[in-house]
């Protein structure tokens, strides 16, 4: 890794002393690093695999959200962007000293008219592109990074091809045609995965394969209107699973639709995004790991041999005032998700008939970032987060218990 991070950085300089004249290029960098105290109860201990006591600790880490960018634009209108993220790739606070650079955007741009663009490489999609001004913990262990699986779905950031067309200063259309293949929750699906997952024969552990025959395809029309935006989207993926037998549906299909509103009146903001749909753990992006994201893929009936769809929705809003260098936010988001699963009688695990059972989970967020600028280029961010991660629940009883937990700390953020 360190390797190609020198490679990285010496293929950067290259460029920046080799360029034509007319060329244009801007290096770049943000360095975070977040000082917090985790508290988790019991409960979130346990389901975190963190003993049966609650579980507090001090935590400075560097997250791969760390990183180093390169733009470069001719005066054909053509350009290019890479962006490297470096620090902590894992993701819980035990294994703080491990690092790595990863590549976050690599991607090229032509502006064939003043209203048309043709983009091509990895970047973030242009569905549901609002966030909440959430940034403390990303390697808590419980990916604490944007709200994702507490109110925020975000389309991740993945190898595409995208036309935009610019309809003058109200909006544009924006096309991507996204690379479907990766880790997906198939294993949701198809495996013995989950401790409320009693189903233990065929076809869960059968081998088997997906095949994607088109690509994911992700679309956007974001509106402006002074100081009122509006970001209408729509996400649809198709995948099959090729099993050990034919007796089983094997047709996944994933949709999410989407709706982002941001607006400002003098110093105070107002932004908020809700997405709906189903299977989202059956397509890339962050989603999370609270409950609501585990029950987020289809699920199969070994009986009837139907695949269920899981449905989830979720929403957040982030409200802000700018007082000077700093910038006070309030937030609160809240996931949903149901979806059917089957159920064998054990009394051990599940004193019920046999048979199929709607199976629900609700998680939750709430609390504040205030970011303040203290000198050009430092920041610093306290954050006092609380988190719901919610339950399991299926035919009215609690079969997993996730618990709750809170992050207090600050971030230091320096930008060059």
């Amino acid at each position: 890794m360190k390797k190609l991070f020198i490679v990285g950085i010496a293929a950067l300089l290259l460029v920046v002393f080799t360029v034509p004249a007319m060329a244009k290029v801007k290096m770049g960098g943000i360095i975070f690093t977040d000082f917090y105290y985790l508290d988790r109860n019991k409960e979130s201990a346990a389901a975190h695999g963190l003993g049966s006591d609650p579980y507090q600790v001090t935590a400075i880490q560097v997250p791969n959200i760390t990183r180093l960018y390169g733009r470069w634009t001719n005066e054909d209108n053509v350009g290019m962007f890479i962006e490297l993220g470096i620090g902590q790739t894992g993701g819980a606070v035990d294994n703080s000293s491990s690092s790595g650079v990863s590549l976050r955007h690599a991607y090229g741009w032509w502006d064939v008219t003043p209203n048309f663009q043709i983009m091509a490489g990895k970047s973030t999609t242009p569905f549901s592109p609002l966030n909440p001004s959430q940034l403390l913990g990303t390697r808590s262990g419980s990916l604490n990074i944007i709200g994702v699986g507490y109110g925020n779905f975000y389309s991740g950031r993945f190898a595409q091809v995208r036309g935009t067309f610019k309809f003058g200063k109200v909006g544009r259309v924006a096309l991507a045609i996204v690379d479907p293949n990766g880790s997906q929750r198939f294993h949701a699906t198809y495996n013995n995965y989950f401790p409320y997952d009693r189903w233990t024969g065929p076809p869960f552990n059968a081998t088997y394969q997906t095949n994607t025959k088109l690509p994911r395809f992700d679309l956007a029309v974001p509106l402006y209107f002074g100081p009122v935006s509006l970001y209408p989207g729509f996400l649809f993926q198709q995948r099959t699973v090729d099993a050990n037998t034919s007796n089983y549906d094997n047709s996944v299909n994933t949709y999410i639709g989407s709706l982002g509103v941001k607006a400002g009146f003098g110093g105070f903001s107002i932004s908020a995004e809700g997405n709906y749909g189903q299977n989202w753990a059956n397509t890339r992006g962050l989603i999370g790991t609270s409950g609501p994201s585990f029950l987020a893929s289809a699920q199969l009936n070994p009986v009837s041999g139907e695949i269920n769809n899981s449905t989830t929705y979720s929403f957040w809003v982030d409200l802000s005032y700018k007082i000077g260098p700093v910038t006070p936010h309030v937030m609160y988001g809240q996931e949903d998700s149901k979806v059917d699963g089957y159920f064998e009688y054990n009394p051990a695990t599940w004193n019920h008939p046999t048979g199929q059972y709607n199976m629900v989970s609700t998680s939750r967020m709430w609390g504040f970032s205030i970011p303040i600028d203290l000198a050009k280029g430092f920041r610093v961010r306290p954050e006092l987060m609380w988190y719901y991660d919610g339950e399991i629940q299926a035919r009215g009883t609690d079969i997993e218990q996730l618990g709750s937990y809170a992050i207090y700390g600050v971030q230091f953020q320096i930008t060059f």
